[in-house]
């Protein structure tokens, strides 16, 4: 049996999770989307601060949520698209499910998948494991024993063997999922790109501005913020660290440790400046597309946000490889984040 879906592909990288459910939304609408469309809708601005003493990460500190599951969870019922999740015990029943929604005509998102077992990434192929990687499974060929995909940094139609598959599901990322995993969509949207836009950022305008408890949105930044400057005295200096580690790697375009950081002289790959650049791009184009001068201003407030997001990762990236400590700047430094948080999501209501 062999079974390939025709369906357009755009290529933009590090949205894994989003770039296939995107891809059928616009197969299905027939229009395009500003790059990290879906992702920064359902991720940008969740901010979260807990303090978590019984646990190995003492402190986390949060900008945006991007836990697939979560973020599926709220933008599903504004883009109106239906998913499900299903774990399998073994290989060969996710492989079954797979086929069966491509025999019925529905692409099937994958993952997570270890990125050391896909042989199309050279630089990592059976040389690091990033294991929270998704693709978008468009056919597959039981004579050739491979399927067929579509992956966010690649514009060609790919495949995998079978046995490859195999090995690049047989991985588990706490909070995203677990091995085996495949996502099933249903895409119903009606709604077109502006729409979706409209009622996601109200929402999460709201969800900053008015946050339902003390740690979440801004609230949760001011008592971040506060308690900043306390942590050297209240925590060892190894908990400390490992929570500006765990800070700066999650600012990054992807979740990386920064080159410095591991001891290696070499540009890193990717940018930490907490998605704000991104979500400033997105904002001016899909502003200046629908003459929304409001969002276009947000975009410049965004931008100077990601240029202070940078410097604030370049000082713990400095005190992390013992350069030089000026951690004392950084609540400074966050408050101004903080402001323009506040004045970019006040203006995106207007």
């Amino acid at each position: 049996m062999r079974k390939i879906i025709e369906i357009k592909h755009h290529l933009h990288d590090y949205e894994c999770m989003w770039n296939g459910i995107e891809d059928i939304y616009m197969n299905k609408m027939g229009e395009s989307l500003p790059n990290d469309f879906f992702f920064l809708l359902s991720g940008f601005g969740s901010f979260c601060y807990l303090r978590t003493n019984k646990k190995e990460l003492k402190r986390m500190v949060a900008l945006g949520d991007g836990r697939t599951k979560k973020m599926y969870e709220f933008l599903a019922p504004i883009v109106d698209f239906e998913y499900k999740h299903y774990e399998f015990k073994k290989y060969e029943q996710a492989l079954k499910k797979a086929k069966s929604e491509i025999d019925s005509g529905y692409p099937v998102v994958l993952g997570t998948l270890d990125m050391y077992y896909l042989p199309y990434y050279e630089k990592l192929y059976h040389k690091e494991h990033i294991p929270f990687h998704y693709v978008l499974m468009v056919g597959y060929d039981d004579m050739e024993e491979r399927i067929y995909l579509y992956d966010c940094g690649r514009i060609e139609l790919l495949s995998l063997s079978y046995d490859e598959l195999c090995e690049c599901m047989n991985c588990s990322c706490p909070g995203l999922s677990k091995a085996n995993t495949i996502c099933t969509i249903r895409m119903n949207s009606s709604k077109n790109k502006y729409q979706i836009a409209q009622e996601a950022l109200a929402i999460k305008r709201d969800m900053f501005l008015n946050p339902t408890t003390g740690f979440l949105g801004y609230k949760g930044f001011e008592k971040f913020i506060k308690e900043l400057p306390q942590w050297k005295h209240e925590l060892r200096k190894d908990d400390y660290d490992r929570i500006l580690v765990n800070m700066v790697m999650f600012f990054g375009t992807v979740p990386t440790i920064p080159n410095a950081i591991k001891g290696i002289e070499e540009p890193d790959s990717v940018e930490f400046k907490g998605g704000f650049d991104k979500m400033s791009k997105m904002l001016k184009c899909i502003g200046t597309e629908y003459n929304n001068d409001y969002w276009v201003q947000v975009a410049e407030i965004f931008e100077e946000s990601s240029i202070i997001i940078e410097k604030i990762s370049n000082i713990i990236i400095d005190y992390l490889s013992n350069k030089v400590d000026e951690t004392e700047k950084l609540p400074l430094l966050f408050s101004e984040i903080l402001k323009q948080m506040k004045a970019g999501y006040l203006m995106l209501g207007i």
